[in-house]
C-alpha cells in the first residue's frame, strides 16, 4: 500500500514549512534514508529523508509552496499501486442489440492541438548541486536567477560571494524594471531611484526571529547583571596554542567555563534540564539574513578543544543551511558573543523555554587598578540576562563570580 510523505515537524516552534523542491523524480527508486526533498523551516533549510523504500509514485507539492505540518507532499510505494483496475463492461444481450435503434455517429471534431510541454522547472530545482540551500534561499529572497550567476566555487558551485556580486537589475530577470530595447529609456527614467529593499517580504527566518523575540520580550521579565573579567591568563593560553593542533579561541574557553559552573546553578538552566544527561549550550551564529542558535551537546564532558571543533562544525552547517532539528533544539543555556564586532557590552533576549543568556563583549585593553596603580589589562565584559520569575539578582551574581574565578585562572579548562 502506498505511503504518504508528509510535511514533518522539524522544530519545536515549526507550524508550517516552505517546500523548497524535490530531489527525486516520479518513478525513481528510493531507499530508506535517501534524501528526497528539501524543506525550509523557520530556522534553516533541511533535507527530507525517505522513511521507507519504494518508488516515488506521485508528487503533490511543488517548490515554493508554504505548507502546514502534516500536509501530504507525495506518495511512495511499489510500481503499479496507483493504477486503477479496469472495470469489465458486460456485452449487451443479442435481443437488446437487435432492437437498439441506430445511433447517429458524432460529427467529426477538429484535431486537438498538441499538448504544451510541461513548464521547465526553476533553475534552483533543476540543479540542486550548483548552489547550497542557503544560497538558493538568498537568491529567491533577492529575486536573482541562479541560471545567470557564474559560480566561482568547485565545479562551478555558486557561493554567497558570487550572489553578493549580482543584483536583479544587472540580470534583467522577469520582475525587474529593465526597459525593452525597442523602447529606449529617457534621461528622466534612467535617473529614477531603485526601489528600496525594505519593500521585499520578510524571509521565513526573519519572521521566526520576529515571533521569538516578541514572545521573549512580552512574556519573560528580564533583568541583567554585568561583570568585567581579567582575561590576561586566557589571552596567554590562546597565544601559546595558536597555530597548533589544539588551538583555542575565547569563545571555546568561555563555553567550557559556563559548562563547568552551570552544574551548580540549576535555576539558570531550562526548566526541563533535569531530564537531560548533560549541559547543552546554545550559541549564536550570525547569518546574512538573521541568526541561528545551534546547540553544543555535553559541553561538560567535552574538552575546550573539543568545544572549539564542534562550534566550528555547527557554524559551518548554519551557513550552509544544513542543520538538523536535533542540532537546533535541546539547549539549556545560551551564549551570544558580539566581541568580534568590537562591542564592549550589551544585553540579549532570552530564548523562549530557557531562563538565562550570557551576552559577551570584546576582549580589549582597558585601564584597571592593580596595587594602587592604573595599568592596562585585557578585560572582557559579561552581561547575564535572566528570567526574574525564576532567578534573583544575588543568584545571578554568584554565578558570574564563580565564572570569573575560572576564567581568571583558566588552567582547569584545559584538562
Amino acid at each position: 500500500m502506498a505511503k504518504e510523505i508528509t510535511m514533518p515537524k522539524l522544530s519545536d516552534t515549526m507550524t508550517e514549512g516552505l517546500f523548497a523542491g524535490w530531489r527525486k523524480n516520479v518513478g525513481d527508486r528510493i531507499e530508506r534514508g535517501d534524501i528526497i526533498a528539501e524543506i525550509e523551516t523557520d530556522k534553516a533549510v533541511m533535507e527530507l529523508e525517505a522513511f521507507a523504500s519504494g518508488v516515488l509514485l506521485k508528487t503533490m507539492a511543488t517548490g515554493g509552496e508554504q505548507l502546514p505540518v502534516g500536509a501530504v507532499l507525495g506518495l511512495i510505494g511499489e510500481p503499479g499501486e496507483l493504477d486503477e483496475p479496469a472495470v469489465p463492461v458486460p456485452a449487451p444481450a443479442p435481443e437488446a442489440a437487435a432492437s437498439a435503434a441506430p445511433v447517429a455517429a458524432p460529427p467529426p471534431t477538429a484535431p486537438s492541438a498538441p499538448a504544451e510541454p510541461p513548464p521547465a522547472l526553476p533553475h534552483s530545482e533543476q540543479d540542486h548541486e550548483k548552489a547550497s540551500p542557503m544560497v538558493r534561499r538568498m537568491a529567491r529572497d533577492q529575486g536573482i536567477d541562479l541560471a545567470q550567476v557564474h559560480g566561482s566555487g568547485p565545479d562551478g558551485r555558486i557561493t554567497q560571494e558570487d550572489l553578493a556580486a549580482v543584483s536583479p537589475q544587472q540580470e534583467g530577470t522577469p520582475g525587474t524594471s529593465a526597459t525593452p530595447a525597442s523602447q529606449p529609456a529617457t534621461a528622466s527614467q534612467q535617473a529614477l531611484p531603485v526601489e528600496p529593499a525594505a519593500h521585499q517580504p520578510a524571509s521565513s527566518m526573519r519572521q521566526a526571529i520576529a515571533a521569538a523575540v516578541t514572545q521573549s520580550w512580552q512574556t519573560i521579565p528580564h533583568f541583567s547583571v554585568a561583570v568585567e573579567i581579567d582575561m590576561d591568563a586566557c589571552r596567554e593560553i590562546i597565544s601559546e596554542l595558536k597555530g597548533g593542533a589544539h588551538q583555542l579561541g575565547y569563545n571555546a574557553l568561555l563555553l567550557k567555563a559556563c559548562a563547568s559552573v552551570l552544574g551548580r546553578y540549576p535555576l539558570l538552566q531550562a526548566s526541563d534540564a533535569a531530564s537531560r544527561d548533560g549541559i547543552h549550550i546554545s550559541f549564536a551564529v550570525a547569518l546574512p539574513d538573521g541568526l541561528l542558535m545551534p546547540v553544543i551537546r555535553h559541553c561538560d564532558h567535552l574538552t575546550a578543544a573539543g568545544i572549539e571543533l564542534e562550534a566550528a562544525r555547527l557554524a559551518e552547517k548554519c551557513r550552509a543551511g544544513r542543520l538538523s532539528s536535533e542540532e537546533l533544539s535541546g539547549g539549556c543555556f545560551s551564549v551570544s558573543n558580539l566581541g568580534m564586532y568590537g562591542v564592549d557590552d550589551f544585553t540579549a533576549l532570552i530564548l523562549p523555554g530557557q531562563t538565562a543568556i550570557l551576552a559577551v563583549g570584546a576582549v580589549a585593553e582597558r585601564p584597571v587598578v592593580r596595587e594602587g596603580q592604573v595599568v592596562a589589562a585585557a578585560t572582557m565584559r559579561l552581561t547575564l540576562c535572566c528570567d526574574h520569575r525564576i532567578v534573583d539578582g544575588a543568584y545571578a551574581a554568584r554565578f558570574l563570580a564563580d565564572l570569573r574565578v575560572i576564567l581568571e585562572k583558566p588552567v582547569s579548562l584545559l584538562v
